[in-house]
């Protein structure tokens, strides 16, 4: 993997929990039978699993070598001699498929992918990194102050930028429920255009120069932009804003047992507090890891019933 490449990697890693995982590993205990749950075995091979949402703007192929080393560091410091196996699941059905055979220690996905499965696996959360949750999760609809755009409305036949829909999910579907509180069920049908932006801050960008008439990005991603270009603030203004949306949350199965996930737990929650675990943190642009609390998937939970509510509703009209 070249340094671009990596580069390009850990800017769409960054805030994501896979990278805390592969950190726990420098206050990991070594593996004994002590986690060993209800009579089950000790696993030969480690096997650690990932959605391919989470790495939706990463190649592939880069996401697999990166993973696959930090998984290796990650056996070798509990004890296990094998090389560890890393899974990147492409699609639900493979991720639930492996679920249910009882094929992984460790799994990553997406909040939503997570709510659209836990009724039917056995999966419990346990962490989120500190910015997957909070105001910063809150997603903007921006306009130019001096375009006299006040509200949805108003930007029907103009155009828009947003992130790519795989890793930002959440952020398209808030759009949806905006377009269908009002009527429209497509943005298709309602923009003139729809302007994909690689990174937040290009969308931020292509708004502030002219080239689009609106965009959509994370309260987070705005804070840091107005941070560094603080004009972005006097030019800019907010004209829709929706509750947190969740973003990446790591689960362990129920098949795991306790005393091996209060172990990643508290070796996450204690990393920030080492020299290592505050250069990780910053170097993926983690504060720290915080434990998982039901409450920070409400907001997303809300979304997603509204959704599907509106589009029944408009269904029956047709």
């Amino acid at each position: 993997m070249t340094m671009s490449s990596c580069s390009k990697l850990y800017r769409s890693l960054a805030g994501g929990l896979m990278i805390t995982l592969a950190a726990t590993l420098y206050l990991a205990v070594p593996w004994s039978p002590a986690f060993a749950g209800q009579g089950q075995d000790i696993p030969d091979i480690l096997k650690v699993g990932f959605s391919s949402r989470v790495f939706a703007e990463t190649d592939t192929r880069d996401a697999r070598v990166a993973m696959e080393l930090w998984a290796r560091e990650l056996s070798r410091s509990m004890g296990l001699a094998t090389t560890p196996k890393t899974i990147i699941f492409s699609n639900i059905k493979e991720l639930r498929s492996a679920l249910s055979k009882d094929e992984l220690a460790i799994i990553t996905l997406s909040a939503i992918d997570y709510l659209n499965i836990r009724d039917s696996v056995n999966l419990r959360p346990i962490i989120v990194a500190s910015n997957n949750r909070g105001n910063a999760r809150e997603q903007l609809l921006l306009v130019r102050k001096a375009s006299g755009i006040r509200s949805l409305k108003g930007l029907r036949n103009k155009t828009i930028a947003l992130l790519p829909p795989g890793k930002h999910q959440s952020s398209h579907i808030w759009l949806d429920v905006l377009l269908l509180r009002n009527g429209t069920r497509q943005t298709d049908g309602y923009f003139q255009k729809i302007q994909e932006a690689t990174t937040a801050s290009q969308a931020i960008m292509s708004l502030f120069f002219g080239k689009v008439d609106a965009a959509v990005v994370s309260r987070g991603a705005f804070e840091t932009a107005k941070t560094l270009n603080p004009q972005l603030g006097h030019s800019l203004k907010i004209i829709v804003e929706s509750r947190s949306l969740m973003g990446d949350i790591t689960c362990i199965p129920l098949s795991i047992s306790d005393t091996f996930g209060r172990t990643i737990e508290s070796a996450a929650l204690d990393l920030h507090k080492t020299t290592t675990g505050r250069q990780i943190f910053t170097l993926f642009q983690i504060d720290r890891v915080i434990t998982f609390e039901p409450s920070y998937l409400k907001g997303l939970e809300d979304l997603l019933q509204e959704r599907d509510r509106l589009m029944a509703k408009q269904a029956k009209t047709r």
